[in-house]
């Protein structure tokens, strides 16, 4: 019998930011100058970041030098434009899809501005990763909230 994913959601709750994550990934924090990401990972190569941004940056600006990063790197990216949510708030978003080493690769770019920062969120996967772990990546992504900074 196999445990589902979502069974094995664990919180994390730190930077003003809470979500909920499989507990069998691996998670990692850094310091990217004053901004603040935090990485989980599957044992592949499926992952999903957020990316604090404390300066506040624009959502569409965030997710427009993301999708200008991929177009030099992948000569064949295809972006299409979603409706989405993010700290049940409306979101900019973007999917992309492109090829790499005989791989489909799926990202998902949602990016939104609170009163404290901007957030971005990156999902990325191939298609076999995506098709397995979609579910649990979009429970992340709709789990993230801002926690109240004065507590």
């Amino acid at each position: 019998m196999t445990i589902p994913s979502e069974a094995c959601l664990v919180p994390y709750e730190r930077h003003g930011i809470r979500f909920l994550w499989p507990d069998f990934w691996e998670l990692e924090e850094h310091m990217d100058g004053r901004d603040i990401v935090v990485s989980v990972s599957s044992e592949r190569t499926c992952f999903w970041t957020v990316r604090i941004f404390v300066d506040a940056p624009p959502p569409p600006g965030v997710v427009q030098s993301c999708l200008a990063a991929f177009g030099e790197e992948y000569d064949d990216c295809e972006v299409t434009s979603v409706h989405s949510r993010l700290v049940e708030m409306p979101a900019f978003g973007r999917d992309v899809q492109f090829s790499c080493l005989d791989f489909l690769n799926t990202v998902a770019l949602r990016s939104v501005r609170t009163t404290c920062f901007t957030l971005l969120v990156w999902w990325q996967g191939t298609d076999d990763e995506v098709a397995e772990y979609q579910n649990l990546l979009e429970q992340m992504t709709q789990s993230l909230r801002v926690m109240d900074l004065s507590d």
